[in-house]
């Protein structure tokens, strides 16, 4: 196909006051469909119309073939407090290397050889030390064998990284990443653990990135449904550390900074210690923190830097670059969101430097749950001298390059996506920027419950769950990416180029893909690779960290019948996809493709046990709130829209086939929609999740310009369900007394009618479609003006629901017009089928003897209590 001839504005923002010089930058970048076919035809030109030296690569195509999301690589020199501008173009043919020495890679049984023409780094193929050898400018930087990195478990037993595979993940001029993953093996050959490092290496420079993930394969045992800490499948250590032992010749020289912005400071002494035992918030004894037997265990409130035992400051939150090293060679350190992740330690021992990722400081051993996981972020600079510490503040706040909200919109690639110059500033927009703005951001909430340390960083603090609580300390409660705060923040950012919601986006996307996925193959089907709820409604969450059910929830709920795990009701991979696509974050890639899987193993009969008598599907992915529902509802709503995900990232066609067999089950042209009891709103009312997702198949097919059966039959769905909206669907605040609880949330959910009534509209002829157009405004007016009639209306949870869905009000006012292809042809879709899942059957009879059981024993309770009452010394 003929490409097309594009211009697409780039900007970098330095807000930091730090001027940065040949500072690397990764971004992700949208293209219109039929613009670019090959990322090499992609060239960069600064302000003076230069030619920058760009590595690419795709991350995503149209349906066509076309580059939709391209990630780039460049260097880049910003003043501080200023912005630069670039512009991507199409070339007629691909630029040659421009590098003097780009990056050369040479693979042997004994060693992997990463040559960036300033330093040559030997890694050893076998275990994870992770330097064998560097050579820098002729000159030996580690003394002999080289680094280490070793874990210990509770019993103080040493475990080596041993690498079971590695591979050149991304192979450019400008940067290379190495993948290596293995497990941790004891002297016996036991495996504690397994890992994944990704080394990434930049061109004449001696500088690597290494994301380090640690992770429990177990399953949890979780018995009863009851995910606390203290589960027989957890693993407990008491030390992570990487040891860089430096060749030095002569005085060793230490210098430090607890922040980039402070002066440098060195070292006296031969042991100098960076340590941050808690987040130095004002809360920082939360119980947030408790471990598995409720007991907090930091020590002190922030830092400590000690140099030969004797305390040199301290502070409430370290932001350290550390640096060793003599007149010849030296090797500069940091933990990116040091403080954050706490607990964390940067230490030098005479010519050693240490960088512990979670360090034998901390006066507990650490708990990482089954099928958990971790990744760190660590960088190190490799230099010949050591007169001064390197440039490198810029560690701490990395630049991110983005185009223009006017280019994101234009591309396509976030659909319904408007630039907030084109909007008029309204509540919908003040409401939405509550997150941000203010002095009760999101941000800011992290403060009540200390939603920090290596576990809890980037996730949101429910404080909607907190209304009503009289406890002398906060309720704590996690939020888990509920309604996808992550899509949400992403929308916000790229209508606006505000860098808080990017941070905000990514903080909660790290913490997400490590934390609230159940990382195991070891579990049932309907959990493995599941993503957890949030807490449990309106109670604390013990010791259940971010798996939703405790034995501490139970308690206070007063319940035998209590637990569960992850669930199809709490599957969200859009805004995953999206940071996917705006940094190239591998590990989202894998989260997005993990709950799409997800949701084809667990409804697979024969994966489940007794399979084999019985190999109809288990409906586990398409039921909703109960387990004989599989009609419209968010369950299968949220597995079809995970599946569309996987499909549109992959282009592999059975992601849309499971996608297509899931609609026909729970929906059809010709439903008896009164049965369906929509009405019914606190058991029903998520059917608007499934007809939204519904608008985004089509949406699909349009673009695969696939105008087939399945088109039709899931078209005429939609429109029949609108059109009985249309006559019986009212705002949430009308019917507020049908819901147990009548919360700020339920006119929240009305954005949701909107947006089904502004699909309808766009897939539907004249006179329904200014019908449906008209509805959608209404519904999007009543949401707001209702959700500001209530003084909790800035929230978590109803902020989150108009972040994520709101914006297409924008795009439908800008174009009413819009419209999609006619069916191609008439179709019969036949009648409604019944779906029977696999054992439903044998369901039915266990629940008839569960509910005689529970006749039987309420009639028991009452005997006694009436018999209690008859002999009280309070009736007689």
């Amino acid at each position: 196909m003929t490409e097309q001839h594009f211009t697409v504005p780039l900007v970098i923002t330095e807000y930091d006051g730090i001027k940065r010089v040949n500072e690397p930058v990764t971004v992700g970048i949208p293209l219109a469909k039929g613009q670019v076919f090959n990322p090499a035809y992609i060239a960069l030109y600064n302000a003076s119309n230069e030619r920058i030296p760009l590595q690419s690569e795709v991350l995503a195509r149209w349906s066509d073939g076309s580059v939709q999301w391209a990630l780039l690589d460049f260097l880049t020199n910003v003043a501080p407090k200023t912005t630069v501008a670039y512009t991507l173009r199409d070339c007629i043919e691909p630029p040659s290397c421009t590098l003097d020495a780009p990056i050369a890679v040479q693979e042997s049984p004994t060693s992997i050889a990463i040559d960036t023409g300033y330093a040559l780094f030997h890694l050893n193929p076998t275990i994870f030390s992770p330097f064998g050898r560097i050579i820098i400018q002729g000159r030996s930087a580690l003394d002999d064998p080289g680094s280490s990195m070793v874990l210990l478990d509770e019993e103080g037993r040493a475990y080596q990284p041993c690498i079971r595979s590695h591979t050149i993940e991304t192979a450019g001029p400008l940067r290379t990443t190495l993948r290596m993953q293995g497990s941790f093996l004891g002297d016996a050959q036991d495996a504690l653990a397994r890992f994944v490092a990704r080394l990434s290496f930049y061109a004449g420079s001696g500088l690597v990135e290494l994301r380090f993930t640690l992770h429990n394969s177990r399953a949890a045992t979780h018995p009863g449904g009851l995910w606390d800490l203290g589960d027989a499948g957890s693993i407990y250590f008491q030390d992570l550390a990487i040891h860089l032992p430096l060749r030095t010749q002569g005085n060793v020289r230490c210098m430090w900074t607890p922040q980039p912005h402070q002066p440098l400071l060195p070292s006296a002494g031969t042991h100098l210690e960076i340590y941050q035992d808690s987040s130095g918030g004002r809360n920082w004894r939360s119980t947030n923190h408790a471990n598995r037997h409720g007991q907090v265990m930091q020590t002190f409130q922030g830092y400590r830097v000690t140099a030969d035992d004797r305390i040199v400051d301290e502070g409430k939150r370290a932001t350290p670059i550390l640096s060793v090293g003599d007149h010849e060679t030296c090797v500069t350190a940091t933990v990116a969101k040091f403080w954050q992740n706490f607990p964390k330690a940067l230490e030098v021992d005479h010519n050693k430097l240490s960088i512990r990722l979670f360090p034998q400081q901390y006066r507990d051993v650490y708990e990482l749950q089954g099928g958990e996981q971790k990744t760190h972020t660590i960088w190190l600079q490799f230099d010949r001298q050591h007169d001064s510490m390197p440039d490198v503040n810029w560690w701490h706040c990395r630049l991110q390059p983005r185009t223009t909200p006017e280019w994101y919109a234009h591309s396509k690639a976030i659909g319904y996506l408007t630039p907030r110059s084109v909007d008029k500033p309204d509540d919908y927009q003040a409401l939405v920027d509550a997150a941000i703005e203010g002095d009760n951001t999101f941000f800011d909430r992290r403060e009540i419950i200390d939603e920090y340390g290596w576990r809890h960083f980037g996730d949101l603090y429910a404080d909607h769950e907190a209304i009503g609580h009289e406890g002398n300390t906060p309720l704590v409660s996690h939020y888990n990416n509920q309604y996808d705060a992550i899509y949400g923040a992403m929308v916000q950012y790229a209508s606006s180029g505000d860098p808080r919601w990017f941070t905000l986006m990514t903080d909660l996307a790290k913490h997400v893909i490590d934390i609230d996925i159940y990382h195991t193959n070891e579990d049932r089907p309907a959990y493995n690779h599941g993503l957890f709820w949030h807490t449990d409604h309106y109670t604390d969450v013990g010791t259940a960290t971010h798996r939703a059910y405790s034995q501490a929830s139970m308690e206070a709920r007063g319940l035998q019948d209590y637990g569960g795990g992850p669930s199809n009701e709490h599957n969200y991979t859009t805004g995953l996809l999206h940071y996917y696509y705006l940094t190239g974050d591998p590990l989202a890639h894998e989260a997005v493709l993990g709950l799409a899987n997800w949701v084809i193993n667990m409804d697979e009969g024969s994966h489940h046990l007794f399979g084999r008598f019985d190999s109809r599907p288990t409906g586990f992915c398409s039921s909703t709130v109960s387990r004989d529902y599989h009609g419209p509802g968010r369950g299968v709503g949220n597995s079809i829209n995970a599946l569309l995900d996987a499909f549109v990232l992959t282009r592999e066609v059975h992601y849309l086939t499971k996608a297509e067999e899931l609609i026909r089950r729970c929906i059809h042209p010709q439903d008896v929609i009164a049965q369906r009891h929509l009405d019914d709103v606190e058991h029903r009312w998520s059917y608007t999740v499934f007809l939204q997702i519904l608008g985004k198949y089509l949406d699909v097919k349009v673009e695969t310009s696939e105008i087939d059966y399945m088109y039709s039959y899931t078209r005429a769905s939609l429109l029949h369900y609108a059109a009985w909206m249309l006559e019986h669907e009212v705002p949430y605040k009308c019917v507020l007394d049908r819901v147990e609880i009548p919360t700020e949330t339920w006119p929240a959910q009305d954005i949701r009618k909107s947006n089904v009534f502004k699909f309808a509209a766009k897939y539907a002829t004249e006179p329904f479609r200014s019908a449906y157009l008209q509805k959608a405004g209404a519904f999007f007016r009543a949401c707001v003006t209702d959700l500001l009639s209530f003084d909790t209306c800035t929230l978590m949870r109803p902020i989150v629901i108009l972040m994520a869905n709101g914006y297409m009000q924008a795009y439908f006012d800008c174009y009413p017009e819009e419209t999609a292809p006619l069916p191609a042809a008439e179709y019969d879709f036949g009648a409604p089928q019944d779906f029977t899942p696999q054992f439903s059957e044998l369901y039915k009879v266990r629940d008839r003897l569960h509910g005689i059981a529970h006749a039987i024993r309420t009639a028991g309770q009452l005997l006694l209590g009436k018999h209690h009452r008859i002999c009280s010394p309070s009736n007689v």
